[in-house]
């Protein structure tokens, strides 16, 4: 079996401020974990100026606050993450980051010359990015919270595609599904693709956690799988690391 591979969520925990962004990375080193992962975006290019937060996010900060202002108050510069790479690089830990959009991918893949990628599991539907993810050839980390196996399936078959790099064909659901079905796609699926069973609440109860979604995505996909943990405490990572 391969060793775990743990990646600390630093995410947008950072609340914009440059101080304790390093300090995510001090406490991840210190944890053990083998990689640390911000987020990278644009909120011009994710959200409208008048969308409303989420109820868990109006919870937590200004109700009266827009997702755009919100948002925009938690991006990291391009020249912090440069910075943020070179720490982590210091304290040899892996520096990752989530793209949330096209602008913040190309920064990720052709700047910060990123090998691994992680596509939130909200991106799961969204063909241009995870196709754009696809065709960097870089690893890639798929999380699923709210998808169906059929969501998934489609998810992997636009990524089998971009992989295969076949610019011969025009992108199209049966040419995703051709790519996904093939001989080719599905070796370039289990060399590249990690597939994350998710549950998206914050904090989510034990009894929503259902960790046998792991061996239903390894028996159904035949992928490497992982888990991605919004629980409080230790026990339930812990559990999934026990069954694989």
């Amino acid at each position: 079996m391969n060793p775990v591979y743990i990646i600390a969520e630093a995410g947008v925990n950072h609340n914009g401020d440059k101080k304790m962004a390093f300090q995510l990375i001090d406490v991840a080193v210190k944890a053990g974990a083998d990689a640390v992962k911000f987020q990278t975006f644009k909120a011009e290019n994710i959200v409208t100026k008048s969308a409303d937060k989420a109820e868990y996010q109006k919870q937590a900060t200004d109700e009266f606050e827009t997702q755009f202002k919100m948002l925009k108050r938690l991006e990291l510069s391009y020249e912090l993450h440069h910075e943020l790479i070179k720490y982590c690089q210091e304290k040899k830990i892996e520096f990752l980051s989530t793209a949330f959009d096209m602008e913040s991918l190309d920064f990720l893949v052709n700047q910060l010359e990123l090998k691994i990628l992680k596509i939130s599991s909200g991106e799961i539907t969204n063909g241009p990015l995870l196709l754009a993810h696809a065709k960097t050839g870089c690893d890639l980390i798929l999380s699923t919270g709210m998808s169906t196996l059929g969501e998934i399936e489609d998810a992997l078959g636009v990524i089998a595609f971009g992989l295969l790099n076949n610019d011969r064909h025009q992108p199209s659901k049966i040419n995703f599904q051709k790519a996904y079905f093939s001989t080719e796609g599905q070796k370039l699926l289990k060399e590249k693709v990690t597939i994350l069973h998710c549950t998206t609440e914050y904090p989510v109860p034990p009894q929503e956690v259902n960790l046998n979604v792991i061996l239903t995505f390894r028996s159904t996909f035949g992928l490497k799988t992982g888990y991605s943990d919004h629980s409080v405490g230790i026990a339930v990572p812990i559990a999934a690391t026990s069954i694989g």
